[in-house]
């Protein structure tokens, strides 16, 4: 199983190495605009004083849209590439388990996911000069959250019938985890109903656990009941994704 795993790996390493141009605008382009838009722009039209309360505020909810954003695009792109091109059939016939499919699917989501949250961290300590006043607690956030959305992707993409349908529910949820989800204001900030459905989605969860990591943002939700609860969410989460994979791929009708 650790050789497919392996190899599951070093085949997205080469695919992302093939085109550097697009993992540079992930990585880099895109939430380099959004800190300048938001932390640098936007901050400076907010009245004096309150500039920089809104980009630290806001910089730790880039680097959770970056948490939300590269294991889909590890996970999906894996998936949904095996649906289209049948590639899926090659790995059905590898000598493992269908488990061994959801580690390698797993943890290439979370290396990359926690990458992409590495990049995006230095770009806010770049353009904005914000650093983690807990390095460790934003560290496990990164990890943590990135094995989370992994396991989301291949839940959500599994549970419709094809990958396909998959997608566009994936496509669905993405609009509301991303603006209602805490990420660019902060929860402090809501007043009900908005902020009771704002403890509906993962990424208040998330965004507000790195803003305790960061302190500067004002979390005003505990850090350690995030950490203990995203841990949580994260065993539960995994029996799920591994009974639809199980489920799914039993019998392969695509």
């Amino acid at each position: 199983m650790l050789n497919f795993v392996l190899a599951m790996l070093a085949r997205q390493f080469a695919v992302e190495c093939r085109s550097l141009r697009v993992s540079f605008t992930r990585l880099v382009l895109q939430p380099a605009i959004y800190l300048f838009v938001f932390g640098y722009v936007v901050g400076r039209m907010l009245p004096a004083g309150s500039s920089g309360n809104y980009a630290a505020v806001m910089a730790p909810g880039i680097v959770a849209i970056a948490l939300i954003n590269a294991p889909y695009l590890v996970v999906g792109g894996s998936i949904l590439s095996g649906f289209y091109f049948r590639t899926m059939e090659a790995w059905l016939l590898a000598p493992v388990g269908v488990r061994a499919l959801l580690v390698a699917l797993v943890a290439g989501g979370t290396l990359y996911g926690f990458a992409s949250a590495l990049a995006v961290m230095l770009l806010v300590w770049a353009m904005l000069g914000i650093v983690p006043a807990n390095w460790a607690l934003a560290l496990y956030f990164c990890f943590a959250g990135a094995a989370f959305f992994a396991l989301l992707a291949v839940a959500v993409l599994l549970a419709p019938a094809t990958p396909k349908q998959g997608q566009d529910l994936f496509s669905l949820l993405m609009m509301p985890m991303t603006f209602f989800g805490c990420t660019f204001y902060s929860y402090a900030m809501l007043q009900p109903p908005f902020s009771g459905l704002a403890l509906l989605l993962p990424t208040t969860y998330l965004s507000e656990g790195l803003r305790a990591a960061y302190a500067a943002g004002g979390s005003s939700l505990s850090g350690g009941a995030i950490a203990f609860g995203l841990a949580a969410a994260t065993l539960v989460l995994l029996p799920l994704a591994d009974w639809l994979l199980e489920r799914r791929l039993r019998n392969f009708t695509w």
